[in-house]
């Protein structure tokens, strides 16, 4: 096949000199550095920090998990209780699922799509810094005055109300969530930009990789829905600090409507969800060909499948609202419709792996399942499973209390937080050793599909039959007389499984790849069809010596059956 000589990477303060056998590139590092500006160390370090915030919320979830085990705790006051809520649900959103999609994204798009580079490097490297700040601001809250607040991850009741919370700390949650959500635009526009001006020639937008693909819907949709929230959340901070009465004061003479904030939430937080999960389902749809030994059954509806879920995302924010109920059906629709390309992106996925299995090539697509990816892979689909039915249900619940209830709880988590979280894993297991040039452990990693995927069972399908027996959303305590003690000691069993998982994967990292313990990585471990994969390993600075010529969607399935031709 021929190649096509490319420059490095067309900025003078990335470029590098192509590497010889005699100074081979050192593979980019966590302690190496943002100021370089390269995509791939920028992604680590985002990588690093959403992992830290994975584990404080992981701690936070057992120690509260911990005060609901038995009947009539006394462990946590009401207020800690919710508190440690509030501080849990926030980190994992704003401080884990956000920073780490976006590492991942900003770590591995550039080498999909044949660049050396992202198209704005320093923007990357300020969202970063942003993200840094953010999270600094958030961390500090719970130690600031008045760091004992009742919220939730929405920044709900008693915030929009006002003057029941005093001290610094609601400010600076509020800052550091406005701050890394700015930085998530930058982001997001910058990964924009990179796919659609930087694509190696020949990679048309219909030869996109699926995971590119995945990114650039989600980034779209995060372009559109956080500056609605990024506003909405400082007009919190202004409604607190400054008594402006934008929410607070429903019924003195300033005319506040806190019953606008949940409406302006929502509006831009479903949507948020969605554009987290959508990588998500773009590298199931770009592991599990690789692992079936075949190209996706259905390429173009794949893509398409990707596509409506972002633009069908915006339609179902008023589910989550209580009172909207004149125009609830039109959102029971929006909620409904975007499960539908979900679910025909499974039906592609079976699809795919049906016709592996017809090819042949048993004992291969056999030994293809069993990878560490594709085991990850498994348990996400059956946890996302789950979700998609237990989201049905909760769209047609006619009297909403689902939503006020566990029912809740378990939803998301099942439909949007344990698979995006799993993903994540799923993602490093399958890029580390092109990312970072060492591989996980495979025995290890094995054993965290178990971990992380049961622990997801047993912490949130308990949660759903919490919902149907009428648990509140925000109980800190109950009584024997509930009949709740079963479901919540399974909850609080998968809970410490869930992050016991997360704490052997940080390890496993630790030692692999920061510790250089792991297995030297090959060029190309999996079989790869994309890009990245025909890159050298260790990457040099500049992605590519030579990018292949692209004239299929599966350039690297390309080369490599033209060298044994």
């Amino acid at each position: 096949m021929a190649l096509t000589e490319t420059a490095p990477g067309g900025d003078p303060e990335i470029a590098a000199p192509s590497p010889t056998e005699e100074t081979p590139p050192p593979a980019p590092s966590v302690g190496s550095g943002a100021m370089g500006n390269d995509h791939k160390v920028v992604g680590t370090e985002f990588i690093v920090l959403a992992l830290l915030f994975l584990i404080v919320g992981g701690v936070l979830a057992v120690v509260m998990r911990a005060q609901l085990t038995k009947p009539d705790s006394t462990l946590l006051a009401d207020h800690e209780y919710r508190s440690l809520f509030t501080y849990h649900g926030s980190f994992l959103v704003f401080l884990f699922l956000l920073p780490a999609w976006i590492g991942v994204a900003t770590a591995m798009v550039p080498l999909q799509i044949g660049a050396g580079r992202l198209a704005f490097p320093r923007l990357q490297t300020m969202a970063l810094w942003m993200t840094f700040s953010g999270a600094a601001l958030m961390a500090a809250a719970p130690f600031a005055s008045g760091g004992k607040f009742i919220s939730g991850w929405t920044l709900s009741v008693p915030i929009p109300e006002g003057g029941a919370i005093r001290g610094d700390a609601v400010e600076f949650l509020l800052l550091g969530i406005a701050v890394v959500l700015g930085g998530a635009v930058l982001a997001a526009a910058n990964l924009i930009t990179t796919i659609v001006k930087l694509r190696a020639p020949g990679l048309t937008s219909r030869r996109i990789p699926l995971f590119s693909w995945s990114v650039l819907v989600s980034s779209a949709v995060l372009l559109l829905s956080l500056p609605v929230l990024v506003a909405g959340v400082l007009m919190l901070f202004v409604d607190h600090h400054y008594e402006a009465h934008l929410f607070s004061g429903l019924t003195s003479e300033n005319g506040g409507n806190p019953f606008l904030w949940p409406r302006l939430f929502w509006f831009a937080a479903y949507p948020m969800l969605w554009a987290l999960l959508l990588p998500t389902l773009g590298l199931i749809s770009e592991v599990i060909p690789v692992f079936a030994r075949r190209p996706i059954a259905d390429r173009a509806r794949a893509m398409a499948a990707l596509g409506a879920v972002g633009v069908l995302a915006f339609f179902g924010w008023g589910s989550e609202v209580r009172n909207l109920v004149s125009a609830r059906f039109v959102f029971v629709l929006g909620a409904l419709a975007v499960l539908a390309p979900v679910a025909s992106l499974f039906l592609n996925w079976l699809l795919t792996v049906a016709k592996g299995a017809s090819a042949g090539g048993a004992r291969e697509l056999q030994a293809g399942l069993l990878a560490n990816p594709m085991l990850h892979v498994v348990g996400i689909l059956s946890v996302l499973a789950v979700g998609l039915a237990a989201a049905v249900v909760s769209a047609l619940d006619a009297s909403r209390s689902l939503h006020t209830n566990y029912w809740q709880v378990g939803e998301q988590h099942l439909l949007f937080f344990a698979p995006a979280t799993l993903a994540v894993v799923a993602a490093l297991h399958y890029w580390a050793p092109k990312l970072w040039g060492r591989g996980l452990s495979d025995k290890v990693g094995k054993l965290e599909v178990l971990l992380l995927a049961g622990g997801a069972h047993l912490s949130f399908l308990p949660a759903l039959l919490l919902g149907l027996q009428h648990m509140h959303i925000h109980t800190s305590a109950y009584s024997s007389s509930d009949h709740w003690q079963a479901a919540n000691l399974v909850m609080s069993l998968g809970s410490g499984v869930l992050t016991l998982g997360v704490l052997v994967f940080a390890l496993d990292l630790l030692f692999s790849v920061a510790l250089r313990r792991g297995r030297v990585a090959d060029p190309d471990p999996w079989g790869g069809h994309t890009l990245e994969w025909a890159a050298p390993t260790p990457l040099p600075p500049h992605n590519f010596d030579t990018v292949p010529e692209v004239r299929s969607a599966t350039p690297a399935l390309d080369l490599r059956r033209a060298d044994v031709g």
